[in-house]
């Protein structure tokens, strides 16, 4: 099983302060001693967000589309393999003493050949009693003394595998030769104990193995006469009957393996291996690498393991928002500063959720009140959040905390907020360079009203001329976010940090749109004078729009 691991991770289609937020509160739970934490991110990283990481040469998150639980997650890692050539009575043996249900036979690399089970192992043994093979069995001298554990007088087999038929002389001279009959001789392995004259003529016949039995005594003639006729002998401390079985018991694992045995990737969905390992008869299920080496097994109390993947969820609150999954795992902490939405936990956790411009002001915070140590670029991160979800301070979202944490990030971060915050928007302004798609999906997001879906997206830039020649491409990829979502709405809203306005270019349900308190401009495209936030002046009007049309 998996390590435990919490990540600490923003919404979908992650801006500036969800990746900076992230990043920083990682670094607050490890200065508070907190293990296993990472940062995370649940989209792609937009060009403004790029520039910042790239700025302080900070590497991006980890990139997780989902959380759902996965084979690797639950699979049984610390797994009993045996090699190839393994006798049975050894694996019978780990069986027994191990308490394990699946053991995989694999090569030098840990690549399976198949995987044995203590059914597979009943099977044989029914098998056996079957006159056809009761006889016969796969094997070499190699694994058959140690099997028995016996002593070597004459070895010319080594540890060459061939099909053996497995007599016992426990009988007459004549009714031995009539059993032996027409049986090639170089196929045969004879187990009797002192019968000398039965020694004598298995010897003389040319066997292949002689097995003496009880520990008894062998007389030199024999071992003579044996080294010329190519007969190989050991002595075995059992007594015949338990002699015969245990040979039997010393075919090579991979001989009785299943081959066909159920697999899976590490990456496969727990969801789906539930539905497998309940109609396989093993019901057990090997994880293979990409090596093709075992990783591990899944056996059916293994599902019931619960995930070790945990979040710690910053910059939002809602499940629609999150990393897809993320109602299938532990939520350990929310850090954001937008509306609550129904949110559901199965213990008490830490809930921040403040009125205040920015997830990363909280989270400055929370590193300031605590004392505890901040890094220059953890500071400087912390500073671009704030400044990007402010717009440089300037948006009616932000708090007197805002603008103190910036003044105490400026501080820590060595860094001019006011400069720094228009090289930010300098640097990444341009919706031509990014395109329609960047542009339209990197700050989207959703929102359910009575059942209606909208869609809003944002982006900041310096001037409208650039909006307008893309106007066109634009729209067209809205209507498709409409068509493919199935929304009521699909806007963009347009911002220009320096005049502290903004546009609103929508597709969508006319009902709504008829009922904009904002003066129509062009076919589509809606002046919104003074507004720079899409949280607290864009959406909460079209909720209300919402919440009276339907």
């Amino acid at each position: 099983m998996t390590e435990e691991i919490t990540y600490v991770i923003g919404h979908k289609n992650p801006d500036t302060d969800s990746i900076c937020s992230a990043i920083a509160f990682t670094e607050l739970k490890k200065a508070e001693g907190i293990k296993n934490v990472e940062a995370a991110r649940a989209g792609d990283i937009n060009p403004q967000t790029s520039f910042i990481l790239d700025y302080f040469k900070v590497a991006p998150p980890t990139y997780l589309p989902n959380v759902f639980p996965q084979a690797q997650d639950i699979m049984s890692r610390n797994i009993i393999t045996v090699e190839k050539k393994t006798p049975l009575i050894e694996v019978m043996e780990i069986f027994k003493n191990k308490n394990v249900r699946h053991i995989p036979v694999v090569n030098e690399d840990l690549i399976p050949d198949g995987v044995l089970t203590p059914m597979d192992m009943a099977y044989m043994n029914i098998a056996m009693l079957e006159e056809k093979v009761s006889r016969v069995v796969f094997t070499s001298l190699a694994n058959i003394v140690a099997t028995l554990d016996a002593d070597i007088h004459v070895d010319l087999l080594g540890y060459s595998e061939r099909n053996f038929s497995v007599y016992i002389g426990a009988m007459e001279e004549a009714s031995f030769l009539k059993t032996l009959g027409e049986k090639d001789p170089r196929k045969c392995i004879v187990i009797v104990g002192d019968r000398v004259n039965i020694q004598h003529i298995a010897v003389q016949k040319k066997i292949s193995l002689l097995i003496v039995t009880g520990g008894l005594y062998v007389c030199d003639d024999i071992k003579e006469d044996a080294k010329k006729n190519g007969v190989s002998i050991i002595t075995s401390p059992y007594d015949s009957a338990t002699t015969a079985q245990l040979v039997r018991l010393s075919a090579p694992a991979y001989k009785l393996c299943n081959k066909n045995f159920a697999q899976a990737s590490p990456d496969d969905l727990v969801e789906d291996i539930k539905n497998r390992i309940a109609n396989i008869e093993s019901r057990g299920i090997a994880v293979i690498g990409e090596d093709k080496n075992i990783l591990g097994i899944i056996t059916k109390s293994d599902i019931l393991k619960p995930s070790q993947k945990s979040l710690i969820l910053v910059d939002h609150n809602e499940i629609s928002h999150a990393v897809d999954g993320a109602d299938t795992v532990e939520i350990k902490e929310v850090v954001d500063h937008h509306r609550i939405a129904n949110f559901h936990t199965s213990r008490p956790i830490t809930f921040t959720c403040e009125p205040v411009g920015s997830s990363s002001t909280l989270i400055a915070e929370k590193f300031m009140y605590k004392s505890l140590t901040i890094q220059k670029k953890v500071a400087g991160l912390l500073l671009a959040g704030v400044l990007s979800d402010t717009v440089i301070l300037k948006s009616p979202t932000t708090t007197t905390r805002d603008i103190k944490i910036a003044e105490w990030l400026e501080e820590k971060s060595g860094i001019n907020y006011i400069t720094f915050g228009r090289e930010i928007f300098n640097a990444t302004s341009s919706i031509k360079n990014q395109g329609p798609y960047k542009v339209v999906n990197g700050d989207y997001k959703l929102f359910e009203i009575k059942g209606k879906k909208l869609g809003i997206g944002q982006v900041e830039t310096i001037g409208f001329d650039e909006f307008y020649n893309e106007k066109d491409n634009l729209m067209k990829e809205l209507a498709k976010i409409k068509d493919k979502k199935g929304l009521e709405l699909s806007s963009l809203l347009i911002t220009d940090i320096v005049k502290e306005t903004s546009l609103l270019l929508t597709v969508g349900d006319n009902k709504i749109i008829s009922n904009f308190d904002y003066p129509k401009i062009e076919d589509n495209v809606y002046e919104l004078n003074n507004v720079l936030s899409r949280k607290k002046q864009v959406v909460p009007h079209l909720i209300n729009l919402c919440n009276e049309i339907y």
